[in-house]
């Protein structure tokens, strides 16, 4: 039998083929795990993304943590139209009052709907909005997204990210924005994905109780990237997991690194940085003397890392060019790891430099 089909229509199908074999490729690479929401969302680079609820009251709302259902409408890998409902709050507490234009949010699915899709039960994920109105905000964003990447290079253990192009239609003022914007993987996925568990404590680890290994590979990224916004004994931006009897630290949130360059991050008052782009390392002073493998293993993916910055396209050339010149600095310099001890400082004087 003989199929003929007009040559456009044609075209469409070769395409929806072929990004629906690409996903099955992606979610097969586990072929015994249910594929999950963020599977559906993560089959290209860029997903575009319609969210269609009350944000004004979001927007005015900072200190509430109210829940607003919004619809979540996007095109999946073989074209179908998928739209859900999801609980929407904010989230974070820097950007999250300071931010001019979408304050960064928490989606949460209902569960119920998931398993009736026939999805895995992860139900929330963190998105991490173009916050400033001003210019280069969409380069912020992409700046961000590109050190989860670097991250992801670096190792498994790390979150997967999706990158969105996002139309918030707003309901209460018949309004609409278009805006960039990327998800952050549900981090109950993470530890399935990664063979881990939920950790009893996030706070406050004895060194002893670390994966070595991965606790200063994930160090020496936060020095490589220039981010001195986190805190092992605080919990700070580091997700805390159980592996094999020992404790995975996963970093997140990295606008306040010397790599993002975010126009409102300030240096970190406890270490006497005078701006984000200075380096100063976050871990234990002891690591020091045993960053010798860690720093021949970053050394051994610097090509790789200079490449997934190169074929960022996204980006314009010109914050390519400065994030690898950036980086550069670090490889330059691998041999001399700063380290400052921490300075203690009142909660009155920290909030005065910040504001």
């Amino acid at each position: 039998m003989m199929l003929i089909i007009e040559q456009g229509k044609a075209k469409y199908l070769v395409k929806h083929l072929l990004v629906g074999l690409l996903s099955f490729i992606m979610i097969g690479e586990n072929a015994a795990a249910t594929p999950s929401l963020f599977d559906k969302l993560n089959y290209q680079e860029v997903v575009e993304v319609t969210m269609e609820g009350d944000f004004n009251a979001l927007k005015n709302n900072r200190r509430s943590g109210e829940a607003k259902v919004v619809s979540f409408t996007f095109e999946d890998a073989i074209g179908q139209l998928q739209t859900w409902n999801a609980k929407v709050t904010l989230r974070g507490h820097f950007r999250r009052m300071r931010c001019t234009a979408m304050p960064p949010l928490k989606l949460n699915f209902k569960k119920k709907d998931l398993k009736e899709a026939g999805l895995a039960k992860f139900d929330d994920m963190k998105l991490v909005t173009q916050c400033m109105e001003e210019g280069g905000s969409k380069e912020l964003v992409l700046k961000e997204y590109l050190a989860y990447k670097i991250y992801n290079e670096i190792s498994e253990e790390s979150f997967r990210v999706q990158l969105l192009k996002i139309t918030y239609k707003d309901t209460t003022t018949n309004s609409s924005i278009n805006q960039w914007g990327f998800l952050i993987e549900d981090t109950a996925e993470l530890r399935s994905r990664i063979g881990a568990t939920k950790s009893k404590i996030d706070r406050g680890i004895p060194i002893d109780s670390l994966h070595q290994t991965s606790f200063h590979k994930m160090a020496v990224f936060q020095y490589m990237i220039g981010n001195s916004d986190w805190e092992l004994s605080s919990g700070r931006n580091v997700k805390v997991v159980e592996k094999g009897g020992k404790y995975l630290t996963i970093p997140y949130d990295f606008d306040f690194s010397g790599m993002v360059n975010a126009t409102y991050a300030i240096p970190n008052p406890n270490y006497g940085l005078a701006s984000t782009k200075e380096r100063t390392y976050l871990g234990f002073e002891e690591d020091l003397a045993n960053l010798d493998h860690t720093l021949a293993y970053f050394e051994s993916k610097q090509a790789a890392i200079k490449e997934t910055i190169k074929k960022f396209k996204l980006l314009k050339g010109k914050y390519r060019q400065q994030t690898t010149s950036y980086l550069k600095t670090f490889f330059e310099n691998i041999e001399d790891i700063q380290y400052r001890s921490k300075k203690i400082f009142t909660a009155a004087k920290v909030a005065a430099q910040i504001d």
